[in-house]
């Protein structure tokens, strides 16, 4: 009799807190899996179509652990719609604080940073959109970029839309 109290207080309060947690203006969020080291010609890409018609704050979420080696990161971000880019940026990150400690959420080893990109970026409704990020880190004074990327272990996307 103790042992199905327990499960059922445990299963509400996982229920509770994910009610809690929740973030209802959050309509779009996915993950792209790394793994262990990020190659310069690897693009995470994310598809999705019909959106609101409203303006939404764009992030990119990044999850690190210990081998990564910087203090920041180059990311190049692009915004196609209806198969034509829209928007291309460069973006710079931090991921780091001046001793070391990385920046972001989470316990132990892996670390989640959301990193803004755009604000009250429009959609239109009836497009179809997807988003492509890559690495474009380099080591200080070198030409080239940097062939694989130790310690980027998943990058995504969240997309919220505002509420008035």
């Amino acid at each position: 009799m103790q042992l199905k109290s327990y499960k059922l207080i445990s299963v509400l309060f996982i229920g509770i807190f994910f009610v809690f947690s929740c973030n209802d203006k959050e309509w779009f969020i996915s993950y792209y899996d790394i793994g262990q080291e990020w190659d310069s010609a690897e693009e995470a890409k994310f598809k999705f179509q019909n959106p609101p018609e409203d303006k939404a704050n764009i992030y990119i979420l990044l999850r690190n652990d210990q081998k990564y080696q910087f203090s920041n990161i180059f990311l190049i971000a692009s915004i196609n719609q209806d198969g034509k880019t829209i928007i291309s940026d460069t973006l710079e990150y931090e991921m780091a604080e001046k001793s070391g400690k990385f920046l972001g959420k989470g316990y132990g080893p892996i670390k989640e940073s959301k990193l803004y990109w755009k604000e009250d970026f429009m959609f239109s409704s009836e497009s179809k959109y997807s988003i492509s990020i890559r690495n474009a880190m380099r080591k200080s004074q070198e030409q080239f970029g940097i062939k694989t990327l130790p310690g980027i272990i998943g990058v995504g996307i969240s997309i919220d839309f505002n509420e008035e």
